[in-house]
């Protein structure tokens, strides 16, 4: 059985103990900044000069870098008027705030160098022999804000990259609208997020022909843009719509030839894509689609309806090849090629826009240009959906045919 006095021995003894444990810097120190006590850590944390720094101002013992280099007493510096942990010592001391887990950024010497330290700062009054001082606990978070501002650094370049990755996609896509005698077109286009993985573009090298096609790259993000440059980029050389001899090559050959290079075992991914070709003389629109939605066709008298010509998705290797099948289109006639973006874009209750309510915003444009017909949609497509970012690429394009009087 202990005495009271051996009970208090032991009790000291793990204080004491459980203190040097501690990672944080404990001390105790009077409203003039001395120290009385203080643990292990606080000595290890500042390379403190002395090992019993009791007696001795904070600022000295934690190697201010102004007392270092001014060669003055902690309290005279020119620095010591703005020190934050002076102040909250002052305040706690006075009007007894305590201080939970304040940020503190300080320069101190270590290792015979200045370095900066990112500190937090918890203080509470309290008696101590007999006199009123403050407890301070200083935890050092250096290592946490340091790799917090570099994931933060690596953030921004990301984010930088991917920026200039949108301006490059955005400078890939149309620059000029189409208007010419027997032809009007009008798109519009939002990616899910700073870069898609849709992308459309037309080639019209006479007035007598013109090739255009839809494309969108499953998946979302950098690789299905990466992908989606680099297919769009295919579409637009010789092996592409443009064809031999600045010609337009006709669309199944050219869903073809994507086959042959963009297949899944090299890519890792997929694609669909609508591609179409238009006689501009005789109005003879061709056109093939592989695994995307096909165009729809909205007539002059107003009749809407979806065309009906499929084919398998780009990379899953499509052994008969591609085929193709074309209509007729008369003056006044408008074909509407578009993503599933808009089809799957959901309600907050979870409802699909679709096919049937596109159809709806389509007929309800009838007569109006295809410029407004195109920001009809993605207007409809972006109350659906309350504003919110969407979840797929959305790209919509309307071609007009015939001379309109």
């Amino acid at each position: 059985m202990f005495t009271d006095l051996e009970d208090l021995h032991e009790s000291n003894d793990f204080l004491n103990l459980l203190l040097d444990n501690i990672t944080a810097a404990v001390l105790i120190a009077d409203g003039g900044g001395r120290i009385h006590r203080f643990n292990r850590s606080f000595l290890d944390l500042f390379d403190s000069p002395q090992r019993d720094p009791t007696e001795t101002r904070f600022g000295e013992a934690m190697r201010c870098r102004y007392h270092g280099e001014e060669g003055r007493p902690c309290g005279e510096t020119t620095h010591c008027g703005n020190c934050v942990l002076r102040q909250t010592l002052v305040e706690t001391l006075t009007k007894d705030v305590p201080v939970d887990r304040q940020p503190l950024t300080r320069e101190f010497f270590r290792g015979g160098q200045a370095s900066t330290r990112h500190l937090e700062l918890s203080t509470r009054k309290l008696a101590f022999k007999g006199r009123d001082m403050v407890l301070v606990i200083i935890h050092d978070v250096t290592g946490e804000v340091t790799q917090r501002e570099e994931l933060e650094r690596k953030s921004r370049q990301i984010n930088d990259d991917l920026a200039a990755a949108a301006g490059i996609q955005r400078n890939l896509l149309p620059k000029d609208r189409l208007d010419l005698d027997s032809v009007r077109l009008a798109w519009r286009f939002r990616p899910s997020g700073q870069i898609g993985g849709d992308f459309f573009n037309f080639h019209c090298p006479d007035h007598e022909r013109l090739g255009l096609y839809m494309l969108d790259v499953c998946g979302h993000g950098v690789s299905a843009a990466f992908m989606a440059t680099t297919a769009s980029q295919f579409l637009l050389s010789r092996q592409g719509i443009m064809g031999r001899g600045g010609g337009v090559r006709a669309p199944a050959s050219v869903l073809n030839s994507l086959e042959a290079a963009f297949p899944f075992e090299r890519f890792g991914s997929y694609m669909t894509i609508a591609c179409a070709t238009l006689e501009l003389g005789e109005g003879k629109f061709t056109y093939a689609c592989a695994g995307h939605p096909p165009p729809i066709l909205i007539e002059a008298d107003g009749s809407v309806s979806p065309l009906s010509h499929h084919g398998p998705i780009i990379g899953l290797g499509a052994a008969q090849g591609f085929t193709e099948d074309e209509i007729l289109l008369r003056d006044g006639d408008r074909v509407v090629l578009y993503t599933d973006g808009i089809l799957d874009t959901r309600s907050p209750d979870g409802e699909f826009f679709g096919e049937e309510r596109l159809i709806e915003v389509l007929t309800a444009h009838d007569g109006r240009s295809v410029q407004d017909t195109a920001d009809g949609v993605w207007e409809a497509v972006q109350t659906f959906g309350r504003r919110r970012r969407p979840e797929d690429d959305v790209s919509i394009l309307v071609l007009e045919y015939g001379r309109i009087g």
